[in-house]
C-alpha cells in the first residue's frame, strides 16, 4: 500500500467512524424516556466508569453476576460529578441528588443493542445543599455503551468485577 492510498483508507475510516459517532449523538430518546411536562434541560454531562457486579450464589444453584452499583465520573462545561451506588450524582461543589425510591425508574433497551447497558429515567431528590444539582429533579441515562455483566459465569460468590461504560446524562430541573 504506498502513502496515498494509506492516506485515503486512513481518511475513510475516519469519516466512517465520525459518522457512526454522530449517527449514534443524534439518537432521538423515546417518548418513555421524556420526564413529565414542565422539566427542563439544566446540562448534559458525558460519563465514563463501570458498572460493578457481584457473584452471587442463591440456595442451590451456580453462581451468577448480580448489579452491584455504578461507580463513574461526569464532566460537563469542565466540572465533575461522581456517580456512586444510590443512586447517587454529587458534584464538586457539594450538591447532590439521589434516586427517589417512591418513583420506578423508566428503562428501555439500548439503541446499539444488548451489549450496552439499558437508558434510563431516574426521578431524583437533591440535598439541601446549594449547588449545581440542588434544583436537579430527573436524571435521563441515554447514548450507552458496555457496563453489561459478564457473559462467563463467575467461579464462586463473592467476586466483584467492574465492566467499563460510557453513557450520556442529562439533567432535568423544574421549569415552572
Amino acid at each position: 500500500m504506498n502513502g496515498k492510498t494509506a492516506l485515503a483508507t486512513l481518511a475513510a475510516a475516519t469519516c466512517l467512524i465520525g459518522g457512526i459517532t454522530a449517527a449514534r449523538a443524534q439518537e432521538p430518546v423515546p417518548a418513555t424516556l421524556q420526564p413529565p411536562a414542565g422539566y427542563t434541560v439544566a446540562f448534559t454531562a458525558k460519563a465514563s466508569g463501570v458498572q460493578i457486579y457481584t457473584s452471587t450464589v442463591a440456595s442451590g444453584s451456580t453462581p451468577t453476576w448480580t448489579f452491584e452499583a455504578p461507580l463513574a465520573e461526569l464532566t460537563s462545561h469542565g466540572k465533575t460529578i461522581h456517580h456512586y451506588a444510590g443512586p447517587t450524582w454529587e458534584a464538586a461543589d457539594g450538591s447532590k441528588v439521589v434516586e427517589d425510591k417512591d418513583v420506578p425508574v423508566i428503562k428501555v433497551p439500548s439503541k446499539q443493542g444488548k451489549a450496552n447497558i439499558p437508558w434510563l429515567l431516574i426521578k431524583v431528590s437533591p440535598d439541601a445543599a446549594p449547588g449545581i444539582l440542588s434544583k436537579v429533579a430527573y436524571v435521563q441515562r441515554i447514548s450507552t455503551a458496555g457496563g453489561v455483566a459478564p457473559t462467563t459465569a463467575p467461579a464462586r460468590a463473592g467476586t466483584k468485577v467492574g465492566v467499563p461504560y460510557s453513557a450520556t446524562y442529562v439533567f432535568y430541573f423544574k421549569s415552572n
